[in-house]
């Protein structure tokens, strides 16, 4: 995913891949971690079409499974 310097800076960073899925899974809607290329750092986005479903979707489909 593309960001532009001018929403790099306007989004929330997080260090790890782990702490921003953290705070996605606690959000109202779906939202997915992505690495950005200009801060080397994670920001959210809730743009999904091809990107990899973080654990805590995978483990809440599991659940409304059984």
């Amino acid at each position: 995913m593309k960001t532009t310097p001018r929403i790099c800076t306007r989004k929330k960073r997080f260090a790890t891949r782990e702490a921003a899925e953290e705070v996605a899974a606690r959000a109202d809607v779906t939202l997915r971690a992505y690495k950005c290329e200009l801060c080397h750092q994670y920001h959210l986005t809730s743009r999904t079409k091809g990107m990899k479903t973080p654990v805590h979707e995978l483990a809440g489909r599991l659940n409304d499974l059984t």
